[in-house]
């Protein structure tokens, strides 16, 4: 590598939700990192605008989650999604989730009713992402000894050799130019950039799927004028004006999603106040805040490594918004790449690691990518069968809006979506040790807990009030269930001999011993299961290298 003014172990190009989150992982495991944002300002537009509960569990090991749940909408409210023809016109259905308030209390009349509170401390957080960023930021302060934050740089292009890589970065005010050296690059920058480009990766899958266009306006009359109350989601049905408007703060800030269903109209100029007040269905006072054009996709880079440069995100992978998957895709992206870094750094990372990267999360991004695109042909289909007249007064509007009310029961099923937000496992991943078990029905909609290596460990609530995940997400952890008197002697001696940090965490509690089905869960650092079993392996060592990839 050629001189440089600066080195550091990582560089992180792109400062969004997904670039802060593996500097604030890489922080809290040690290892410091240079990110370049061409922003000064957090992100002005709410691009994504939901955390799903994976998400909110890695945000709990840093003790993010209050501070993230206190800039979204307010925790009293109610989740709700409401399907209208118009806004303030009829309504067809709605569907309802714990709200904030219930999921943090844990609410036992909620809990009864929403299964989803059983799986995981978190339920959907609705937080635009103009609000997420902020959160960050003020981690990534907390941690200014780990993280040089370089807002207002560009890193226009990388050269890497057998020893490291150099991000070449001009300061966007004033021109300056300069070469960080790092042992790895991560490149969290979006869908579009110079690092993709210059690696040539294309995509796969299908593409730009729909054109949008995304109105972000100021109106404290909102909810007076539809008076249909506060909801996380108003899905508007009407063949002159489909679309979604969001709850961006629950009180004055919103969103509208105007849909071109048919392509031949993505060019037409755009009247938001025509727009807006055809949603409604009735004139209102709004400020307009920001409009933004985007598509949806499903589209996964064919590659997601080349030697020290990783894709991350919207680099790696790019989504429908139907379902809100691809931001916490890619927080899951960037927090299984933070252990992997961090053993290669530290020395007992094996050569294998890195490679797991891809190989785990390529998967995992064309699942969630297809699962959120076919939400979006489903909410398509359903709009573009709305026959003209919908909100009409007459028996034969009537009738229309029964038979539309019964197709949007039928896709609404995609906002049950806590299978897919904390129901990924890595299948057939060479640093997973399998057992020969079956694999758990991978259902959309729902969870089915378990400690299948590659799974999620199973939350559930201990004696002490803290969550089953509360014991792990750090380091490897051997969890020791129910009432073993061993704890692995042979096995633990085996990750001392190897250098891995390891530690021992019992569970007494018989139910967490039955829904955890193995005596002995070993925990990888991002909180997957690596390996199971009813007692000492026949050979620790053999266990060990396969976990860190040797």
């Amino acid at each position: 590598m050629g001189a440089s003014s600066i080195m550091t172990p990582v560089l992180i190009v792109g400062g969004g939700p997904v670039g802060l989150t593996l500097a604030i992982d890489l922080a809290h495991r040690g290892i410091k990192s240079i990110v370049i944002e061409e922003r000064s300002e957090p992100m002005a537009h709410p691009k994504a605008t939901l955390l799903g509960a994976r998400s909110m569990e890695l945000f709990r090991r840093w003790g993010m989650d209050r501070s993230v749940y206190d800039a979204a909408i307010p925790a009293d409210n109610p989740y709700y999604i409401i399907f209208t023809t118009r806004l303030a016109g009829q309504e067809l259905y709605r569907v309802q989730s714990p709200s904030i308030r219930e999921m943090m209390t844990r609410d036992p009349v909620a809990a009864a009713r929403f299964a989803e509170m059983r799986w995981s401390p978190y339920g959907k957080t609705q937080i635009g992402q103009q609000a997420l960023e902020p959160v960050l930021l003020a981690k990534v302060a907390e941690l200014g000894a780990f993280i040089d934050l370089r807002q207002g740089w560009r890193c226009e292009r990388f050269t890497q050799d057998a020893d490291g890589v150099t991000g070449h970065v001009v300061h966007i005010e004033t021109d300056a130019k300069e070469d960080i050296s790092a042992l790895y690059l991560a490149n969290c920058e979006g869908g579009v950039g110079p690092i993709r480009r210059q690696l040539g990766i294309r995509r796969n899958g299908r593409g730009k799927m729909r054109s949008n266009v995304s109105l972000f306006f100021r109106s404290k009359d909102f909810l007076e004028v539809h008076g249909r109350g506060l909801a996380n989601l108003y899905f508007v049905f009407t063949p002159d004006c489909f679309g979604v408007f969001t709850a961006i703060d629950g009180e004055e800030l919103w969103n509208f999603q105007y849909y071109f269903l048919d392509p031949a109209r993505q060019a037409e100029p755009i009247d938001p106040e025509a727009i807006l007040f055809r949603a409604m269905g009735k004139p209102f006072d709004f400020e307009l805040l920001n409009i933004t054009h985007w598509s949806h996709h499903q589209s996964v880079a064919r590659k997601w490594r080349d030697d020290r440069v990783f894709l991350l995100g919207d680099s790696a992978h790019l989504f429908a918004p139907t379902g809100g998957v691809g931001m916490n895709t890619g927080i899951g992206d960037a927090c299984d790449l933070a252990w992997k870094l961090e053993a290669v750094l530290k020395g007992w990372g094996g050569p294998r690691l890195l490679d797991s990267y891809e190989r785990e999360r390529k998967p995992i991004a064309v699942r969630n990518s297809i699962v959120s695109a076919t939400n979006s042909d489903k909410t398509d289909m359903v709009m573009d069968e709305t026959p003209e007249g919908i909100d009409l007064p007459g028996e034969a509007a009537a009738l229309d809006r029964a038979e539309l009310g019964r197709k949007i029961r039928w896709l609404s099923r995609q906002f049950s979506s806590a299978g897919v937000h904390l129901g990924y496992r890595y299948v057939a991943s060479d640093i997973i040790v399998a057992d020969g078990t079956l694999e758990p029905a991978d259902d959309p909609s729902r969870l089915t807990p378990s400690t299948w290596p590659g799974s999620r460990a199973p939350h559930a609530w201990l004696d002490d009030g803290r969550s089953t995940l509360d014991l792990v997400g750090d380091i490897f952890v051997l969890l020791v269930l129910a009432n073993e008197t061993t704890e692995l002697p042979s096995l633990i001696d085996a990750f001392a001999q190897a250098g891995v940090p390891v530690r021992v965490e019992r569970i007494a509690d018989p139910e967490i011993a039955a829904l955890y089905e193995q005596p002995f869960v070993l925990v990888r650092p991002d909180g997957h299961v690596g390996w199971r079993g009813a007692g000492e392996p026949d050979d620790p060592a053999a266990i060990v290298r396969t976990l860190t990839g040797w």
